[in-house]
């Protein structure tokens, strides 16, 4: 016998295992694990002039990175299932960081490449499980702000990165980002372990709808009603990551017919990560009170006003220029973030981290897919302004996804099912 008290609902331990810690080592490995995938981005202009390449020969490293990440996203849900989320959890922070650390070592595109698939497996396997962990022991209410505050780490570890990227490599060299990004989570694993406990719960009375353990949890995405949600959680997560991964790569380029100058083209990558920074803490606001599907709205409708406005203007100040490309940001990167939240609230515990996982790797497709469809669009001559006005099909096109997902759980919470659900909830 022990002197922990168990929480019937959840199966999780009370005492030192808090919520608020478990968020907070699940943000920080999210952090850790978004700058190791973007590292490679700003050592490879470096890579490039060390072993006298064009930057366009590393494009296999970048595919290696986003294969990898999709592998993780799809495989985690099933190994949790299997060898539990705690171990699996365990495993992925050991594969990216040992991948990250062995990444010193290449001295070739194709073992570069190589690594990047392997070291990435390891990320996007992670990354569903932390926000399964930092979503679990919290109220349904708080589900989606808990995953909002953990995917946020995403954006901080990227941030992170472009800050301490440039020093690093200019002081010690590419193979010091690699050290750090490699090291840092190996530290942290300790407390990954702890706090990253299953989430089987305690009783099969607490859980009537845990299924059979040989129930493949792929499947169980479209069964006991969840088949149109999983589809339109899909195809919201596919079109978001399209939108917003074509304006991050090709903004910069684009803004040359805006009078900015190639040395001024970076500030519209900023301008467009800080709108997303700004509207993800909106998120997290605002989210227990009004719920993900209206405050995901509300950022995307700032996106399309933002996509609309800038394709249609001339001679404006630059500042306002920057101003519209941080509201699509907003919208859209808040969009990249919130597709997470809404597969935390919709998939019960058992599901949740095959659901998060396989709705991300989705919209990773996603952002393969949509800087190429940038660029052909580019080649064939469109002007930058039509480019951008283009953009506004795929943000309204996941706005009428979250219409209907947000219809479809409004019915569900009348069905009579639902409600005597809550009545014994009260009761208990």
């Amino acid at each position: 016998m022990t002197n922990a008290t168990i929480d019937m609902t959840t199966g999780r331990e009370g005492g030192a295992r808090s919520s608020a810690a478990v968020i907070a080592v699940a943000f920080v490995i999210v952090a850790l694990d978004f700058f190791d995938t973007t590292s490679i981005g700003f050592v490879v202009p470096t890579l490039a002039r060390e072993w006298g390449l064009p930057p366009s020969a590393f494009t296999s490293a970048f595919v290696g990175t986003s294969l990898g990440a999709v592998i993780g996203y799809m495989s985690c849900g099933p190994l949790a299932k299997r060898f539990g989320r705690r171990s699996v959890g365990a495993a992925s922070i050991l594969l990216f960081s040992l991948g990250t650390l062995a990444t010193m070592f290449v001295d070739t595109v194709m073992a570069l490449a190589a690594i990047r698939v392997v070291t990435a497996i390891g990320l996007g396997a992670t990354l569903p499980i932390a926000i399964d962990a930092a979503a679990d022991g919290m109220p349904q209410k708080y589900k989606g702000t808990s995953a909002m505050i953990v995917i946020t780490g995403g954006g901080v570890g990227s941030m992170i990165g472009g800050i301490a990227g440039g020093p690093l490599i200019a002081n010690f060299g590419w193979k010091s980002v690699f050290l750090l990004g490699g090291v840092l989570p190996l530290l942290l694993l300790p407390a990954a372990i702890y706090y990253f406990r299953e989430n089987v719960p305690a009783t099969r009375a607490a859980a009537p709808e845990f299924p059979a353990t040989s129930e493949n949890l792929v499947k169980a995405l479209f069964a006991r009603g969840l088949a149109l949600d999983t589809i339109l959680l899909w195809t919201f997560s596919f079109i978001v990551f399209v939108d917003a991964y074509a304006l991050i790569f090709w903004i910069p380029t684009l803004l040359s017919d805006f009078g900015f100058p190639p040395a001024a083209a970076p500030a519209g990558t900023a301008a467009y990560g800080m709108g997303g920074l700004v509207g993800s803490i909106f998120m997290m606001a605002v989210i227990a009170k009004i719920g993900a599907h209206k405050a995901l709205l509300v950022t995307i409708s700032v996106a399309i006003f933002s996509i609309g406005v800038m394709s249609q203007t001339t001679n404006a100040a630059q500042v306002w220029i920057l101003v519209l490309i941080g509201g699509m940001g907003a919208g859209l990167i808040t969009g990249c973030v919130g597709q997470s939240a809404l597969a935390v609230m919709l998939y019960p515990s058992w599901l949740r981290t095959t659901g998060v996982g396989w709705a991300a790797a989705l919209g990773r497709v996603g952002s393969i897919l949509g800087p190429a469809v940038g660029g052909a669009l580019l080649s064939l001559g469109w002007a930058p302004r039509n480019i951008i006005l283009t953009a506004i099909i795929p943000a309204i096109a996941a706005m009428l996804m979250l219409f209907i997902l947000q219809w479809i759980e409004r019915n569900k919470q009348k069905s009579p099912r639902a409600q005597a659900g809550a009545s014994s909830q009260m009761i208990a």
